[in-house]
Parts: structure tokens; sequence; C-alpha cells
């Protein structure tokens, strides 16, 4: 397949992959200026040519900030006849004065690239005894197997580009069930919400809100188009924060509270500009919380009323490209994440919302 010279040429120099070593030894020995620095391993994989050039520019704002040896692989498992090809190149930020600090940043494409080849590139070209770290983009295809996986410490995705989400949360939950998936696993769909959720937690600091919080009846949630599962999954972390199980064989997104009481969630599209997430909208018995984002605005506003005492507060939002969506799940690779506890609601959950 014929990729543009303009990007190909932005992935550095090409070297035959027997001379992938040499070529990264040669890269350092030609410039005393530039220290190479790398704290983990970072895959990007994409079975999508178009994405290469994004990707390029990605992968230079996420490194700014973390050090690591870069991997980006194009794979293309339709072309043939099967051939790799791969580039080096370094990826630089200034340093103390003169001094550049640097990651190393190979590509590779993969034409016909099965499971043995990637799984070959990827194992054969990690720095040793540094994580694993792999954002996986689009659905997981056949690719994605055990003897791949077994390797990931960290494993990004984003449902939001899932072609049938429910299907692919099936076949996470599945790899997840095998013994030798340990890897954690991070959803840009999730990420997307971090504000709403920290904003709605700052909205139940008051001991009389936190009383009342049990007795929510009602969540509502606007979100963009394509958004869907950024807003099922925030319904469902509110849900299993409160106790409540969702109702079997209900037609709409209905749960059990603790006290027998039922909470209905409702998901609405709202335009397709600014932020993923727009508007979360919680209710019931003398209490109700606002949060609202405009646009792609650095701040959410949050509103609540609490049995007549009413709390305005702007507080600050989460970004919104990819690039930066990522590079802070790298600042919180290996934390804690209520993520896992939502994930088996979600295949039930789009059930619910078609």
């Amino acid at each position: 397949m014929s990729l543009p010279d303009d990007t190909l040429s932005r992935l550095g120099a090409e070297v035959a992959l027997p001379k992938i070593d040499r070529a990264l030894k040669d890269l350092w020995a030609d410039d005393e200026t530039k220290t190479r620095a790398s704290l983990i391993n970072f895959a990007i994989y994409s079975e999508d040519p178009d994405a290469l050039q994004a990707n390029v520019e990605r992968l230079d704002q996420i490194t700014a900030e973390h050090a690591c040896r870069a991997l980006l692989i194009l794979c293309l498992p339709e072309a043939g006849p099967p051939r790799a090809r791969a580039w080096i190149n370094a990826l630089c930020r200034p340093y103390q004065g003169r001094q550049e600090v640097c990651s190393e940043h190979l590509s590779f494409l993969l034409e016909g690239g099965d499971a043995a080849q990637v799984q070959n590139i990827v194992f054969a070209h990690l720095d040793a005894d540094l994580p694993l770290i792999v954002w996986w983009q689009g659905g997981l295809t056949q690719n994605f197997e055990e003897r791949l996986y077994s390797r990931i410490g960290t494993l990004i995705v984003d449902s939001s580009s899932w072609a049938d989400p429910r299907a692919e949360f099936a076949r996470l939950a599945a790899v997840r069930a095998d013994r030798s998936a340990s890897f954690d696993v991070r959803d840009l769909s999730w990420t997307r919400s971090h504000f709403l959720r920290t904003a709605l937690a700052a909205s139940f600091q008051d001991t009389n809100a936190r009383r009342l919080l049990p007795l929510v009846e009602t969540v509502e949630i606007n979100h963009a188009r394509g958004q869907r599962c950024a807003a099922l999954l925030l319904a469902g972390w509110i849900a299993h924060r409160m106790g409540a199980q969702l109702v079997a064989n209900a037609k709409e997104l209905e749960f059990v509270r603790p006290d027998g009481g039922l909470l209905r969630a409702r998901l609405a599209e709202h335009g397709t500009e600014g932020c993923a997430l727009q508007e979360l909208k919680l209710a019931g018995p003398g209490l109700s919380v606002q949060i609202t984002r405009d646009g792609a605005s650095a701040f959410v506003h949050v509103c609540a009323d609490c049995e007549g005492h009413a709390h305005e507060e702007i507080l600050p939002a989460d970004v919104v490209g990819e690039a930066e969506l990522i590079a802070e799940q790298l600042s919180r690779a290996g934390g804690g994440t209520h993520y896992a506890s939502v994930l088996p609601l979600m295949e039930d959950l789009l059930a619910r919302a078609g």
C-alpha cells in the first residue's frame, strides 16, 4: 500500500529491521548534546492508515512530557504481499540550556501483518525491564491475542471509536478473564468523565447532601454525538457508588437502590461541538445538583441545592484532546481507578440504552 511520502518522511530515517539496534546506537553517538531518556515503553497500535499523520503529531506531544521508548505501529492485515518497514527518530525537548533530553521513536509499517508479526516487532524492540503501555486504536482485532496481551502492563482503549461497543466490551471482559491477562485497562471514554466525577464528589462534601445522596431518583446526562459510552460509564459509576443494582429485563436504564427505591438514568445526545460530556443532573427529595460545561470551556459550573440551601461553584475542567488525555493516563499509570468496577456493567447498560 502506498502512503504519502511527506508523511513517511516525518517518521525519521528508514532502516532495515535487522539494523535497528545499530542505527539507534549511531543516532546517539553522532550528537553529544542529546541524552536518551526512557521510563516506559509506549506503543500506539493502529490498523487505520489515515491515522498515521495524526499519530505522529500525538507522539510529538506525548513525549514532550513523558520520556519513553515510543513505538508507532501501523498494521495493514489485508495488504499484501507481507512486508515490514521501519524508521527511527529522536523526539527531543530542551533541558538546561543546550542539552536535549530525547525519546527514541520507532515506527513500523506492517503490510499483511498478522498477530505473530506484530508480537515479534513489539517484543524485539522494547526497552528491557520497563513496563509496556499500549494505546490500541479501534476495535480489538484478531491481532490482539494472548501472546501479546500477556506482556502488556496497561492497555489504553477508546470505546467511543468502537463500531460495536457491546461486542467489544464483551471481548474485553473475556480477555480479562484469561489468567494470562494481568494488564490494567484505561478507557479514554472514562477519562472524559473525570471532570464531572470530580465536580460531583465536591458537591457532596456537605453532611446533609451526603445524607440525601442515597435518595437520588434521577440522573440525566447530556453528551456529544459519538460519546454515548462516556455517558453510560458515568451513569454506571454513579449507580455503583450508590450501591444500586441494574433492574433485570428493564427496557430502560433503571436501578434498584439499597432502600428499594428506583434510580432512573436518562441519556441525551446534544450536538457535536465541544466536550464529550456537557451536562449532568441529579435530583431527589430535597436535593438537586447540576454540573455544566459550555463548549470546550476550561471550567465547569456547579449548581447545588440541598433542602433550600443553594450553592454555586466554578471548578477546573479536564483537557479535551486525545494526546492530552493519553498524557494524563501515562501520569496516572499504576494508580487506582473505579473503571474496573463499572466495566462488568457495560454490556447490560448498552443493551438497555440501545
